[in-house]
């Protein structure tokens, strides 16, 4: 009764645990659907998908390449920087914009030859904001969900407008679009997360291009979000609200519109489009050689190479011996066989043997076709032929040498001995069942 009442506790015990488990999978498959994402092909709330496929509308005929999460832009070629057809367009739309020295010099000349660059981001990398005088303000609240900011604050915060509109906003209730630039004073001393950046780096950076003052395009509120530097003979354009690319932004009511402003500011010549959706992107992870800036880490990676080398060295002998190969096991029934084949050749006994022959034939045509071989007539060779697939003649001579073995006991020569061995081999190597 005690075991009856355990077991049922248990049962009970489980049905509540699945149930539950079934309520916490559906409230975080609706929590995950809210996520940022800035997926080109998620068509999720705060995905691209409507931003990346309304390119072609906007841009007719352009080719649209999209480039991987993880391109490094020092590794662009003189294809992607240099188009004798037009002007190339390289959207990057993610949050944390981190590059390394050489890429962020690549992008300045990929601009610098005449393309346009827009970048889309929440937090701004230190050498850039340092290359264009500028600071990113209220970076980083994208990840947040509405209610930390946005639903049930000052929804007029989430408010954007582009110059030139000055009668026109555009706004959601959703996750923070208030990001903007501040140009009066520009922070040096890193943060606490963050390394300062090297000021002679980056003149050496942007000797060679000529970077204009920057121009606002659009503000969110009050202040400027959407600005343009002319770099030699192209443009760089930051936006620091990312999420006006998102599918809910763009579904509400007349925000299309505010994509539409937004791109028609671009030259009309663009000829080619990369799309690179970073999402989180830092400097560690575009260049590798950036590790061995901080001694801490070069050192650890040089004692993991190190004990790599001296276990593939000490380890890499074999321990144990070589294993011989053996030799298949010899059928010794097949071996008895044989001898005993042999042993009433060799006495000359040729009836016997081929009796044995025989029996061990229809002993085989019984378990493997299930026929009757008590008499061997025309049915029994009609049945044999349409289940074994061979020759009806083939068949007739077997059953025919049966009869002939069994009639005339103590006639068989060496030659008609040989002829039955071989008759009945080929039957076993060329049926087709």
């Amino acid at each position: 009764m005690r075991r009856l009442k355990y077991s049922n506790g248990l049962f009970v015990l489980g049905i509540v645990m699945l149930l539950s488990g079934c309520m916490r999978n559906k409230e975080d498959d609706e929590k995950e659907k809210w996520n940022v994402t800035l997926n080109k092909e998620d068509k999720k709330p705060y995905g691209t998908y409507l931003a990346y496929q309304s390119l072609q509308y906007y841009f007719p005929g352009v080719k649209v390449e999209p480039l991987a999460s993880a391109f490094r832009y020092d590794n662009m070629d003189n294809n992607m920087k240099y188009n004798y057809y037009g002007t190339s367009l390289m959207v990057l739309v993610g949050l944390d914009f981190f590059v390394t020295d050489k890429e962020w010099n690549q992008l300045l000349n990929f601009a610098d030859n005449g393309n346009e660059i827009v970048i889309f981001c929440s937090r701004l990398d230190k050498k850039i904001e340092e290359t264009l005088k500028c600071h990113k303000k209220l970076g980083n609240y994208e990840a947040y969900p509405s209610y930390y900011f946005g639903i049930g604050k000052d929804i007029n915060e989430n408010v954007l407008s582009l110059t030139g509109e000055p009668d026109r906003t555009y706004g959601y209730k959703g996750r923070s679009l208030y990001g903007y630039f501040a140009f009066d004073t520009v922070e040096t001393e890193a943060d606490d997360d963050e390394e300062s950046v090297d000021s002679e780096s980056v003149n050496a950076i942007t000797q060679t291009q000529q970077i204009s003052s920057p121009s606002t395009l659009g503000y969110v509120a009050s202040y400027p979000d959407f600005i343009r530097y002319k770099v030699g003979s192209g443009h760089i354009t930051l936006h620091a609200a990312p999420l006006a690319l998102s599918n809910y932004f763009l579904l509400q009511d007349g925000n299309e519109d505010y994509l539409t402003g937004l791109w028609h500011t671009l030259p009309g010549n663009i000829a080619n489009i990369y799309w690179n959706e970073y999402y989180v992107r830092s400097e560690s992870e575009s260049d590798y050689g950036t590790l061995w800036k901080y001694s801490s880490i070069k050192l650890a990676l040089l004692l993991g190479i190190a004990a790599l080398l001296l276990y593939v060295l000490f380890e890499g002998k074999r321990r144990q011996r070589i294993i011989p190969i053996l030799p298949p096991v010899r059928n010794d029934s097949v071996s008895f066989v044989e001898t005993v084949g042999r042993l009433y050749y060799n006495k000359g006994n040729h009836t016997n043997l081929a009796e044995k022959m025989i029996q061990q034939f229809l002993e085989w045509v019984r378990a493997h076709y299930f026929l009757n071989t008590n008499l061997l007539n025309d049915e029994f060779i009609r049945q044999l032929v349409m289940k074994s697939g061979q020759p009806e003649h083939k068949v007739r001579q077997l059953a025919e040498m049966i009869h002939e073995i069994r009639l005339n006991h103590g006639n068989i020569d060496d030659a008609y001995l040989y002829q039955l061995y071989n008759t009945i081999q080929e039957f076993y190597k060329n049926r087709t069942n």
